[in-house]
């Protein structure tokens, strides 16, 4: 490999880890709870409860993984069980007011959080930004396809 690229992907990856690990530093000290969990939260968000399987169906992980994180929400408080009347197989999840607290305090934090950043790059550098994301998510779908497609 071209010692160049060799050194733009090293350069890459490391500037890409130290935001992604400064994010989550960022997140863990100021949220209630980490970033997957408020994931969670923010799809059973609905003002109605849910089956564990809409909630895995949405963050596309299985309903065991989606059990323990919520068995992680209850605990601290954020989410509460139930049982469907009709069947008690089914377990139904719904927030608590300390859920849709942290879930306000974790969008408020955001909303903070990028009007900065938005402020501090300016308006060409914002725009060139989302494009430049833009076009990392179309690579990365389009590479993606492709690889399904071989399977």
């Amino acid at each position: 490999m071209d010692e160049l690229k060799q050194e733009r992907y090293h350069d890459f990856m490391e500037k890409y880890m130290n935001l992604q690990r400064i994010m989550r530093r960022n997140a863990k000290d100021k949220q209630k709870c980490n970033a997957w969990l408020l994931v969670a939260i923010h799809s059973i968000n609905q003002g109605q409860a849910v089956m564990i399987s809409q909630i895995s169906s949405k963050l596309e992980i299985s309903n065991a993984a989606t059990t323990q994180m919520v068995d992680t929400l209850e605990h601290q408080g954020f989410v509460e069980r139930s049982y469907d009347e009709n069947d008690r197989r089914i377990t139904l999840v719904k927030l608590t007011e300390n859920g849709i607290s942290a879930l306000r305090f974790a969008f408020g934090q955001t909303t903070i959080y990028l009007d900065g950043l938005f402020s501090f790059l300016g308006e060409e550098d914002t725009q060139n930004l989302m494009r430049l994301i833009d076009k990392m998510l179309e690579y990365t779908m389009s590479t993606m396809n492709m690889s399904q497609e071989k399977k």
